[in-house]
């Protein structure tokens, strides 16, 4: 698979060199464990802020610390967030024993911080400090409304999922029973 049909997918080193020439820079972040239309909502409205726009995807060891476990690795997520429209540079973040992106802003020093969904103001998010000190806005509630959860779709996912070997093993049993 070419790795090349979308945004650049970038390290927070490769972006701090290109940074100077990017004009005004907003950035969001998030997981996108599984992406679902909210993100893509955040994300492509976010574009409306600036020039060029910043995705950072949440590693794995974020994903195990929200959820349990990523449902897909940081490299497909990101290769999927790099082929959504008017996103500029992707960069995969994960820092183990860290639940926030703060590196990461501290790095890129957007002007433009958007959240969506749920995130509505300052003590919703982990940032807010390293934003205030960067000088960084942030813009609550871009995209949809909260509609969607990537851990709904998970934990409907996994319903079904036994639900459906329950009926198997449900089956088997009437099978027997009736042999």
């Amino acid at each position: 698979m070419s790795k090349d049909w979308g945004a650049k997918i970038i390290s927070l080193g490769e972006f701090e060199k290109i940074r100077p020439k990017l004009g005004k820079i907003v950035a969001t972040s998030g997981g996108y464990d599984p992406i679902h239309p909210g993100h893509i909502s955040l994300i492509i409205n976010s574009k409306q802020y600036g020039d060029t726009m910043v995705v950072i995807v949440n590693g794995d060891w974020f994903l195990s610390q929200k959820k349990g476990r990523p449902f897909q690795n940081l490299q497909t997520r990101s290769l999927i967030v790099s082929g959504i429209k008017d996103v500029d540079y992707v960069i995969p973040f994960e820092i183990e024993d860290d639940m926030s992106v703060n590196v990461a802003l501290d790095i890129i020093k957007p002007h433009i911080y958007t959240k969506g969904g749920d995130t509505v103001d300052p003590s919703t998010i982990r940032e807010w400090e390293v934003c205030q000190k960067n000088g960084t806005k942030v813009v609550f509630g871009v995209g949809e409304d909260k509609e969607w959860s990537s851990s709904w779709f998970l934990e409907d996912w996994e319903k079904s999922k036994y639900k459906a070997k329950r009926q198997q093993l449900k089956n088997k049993i009437n099978k027997y029973l009736t042999s």
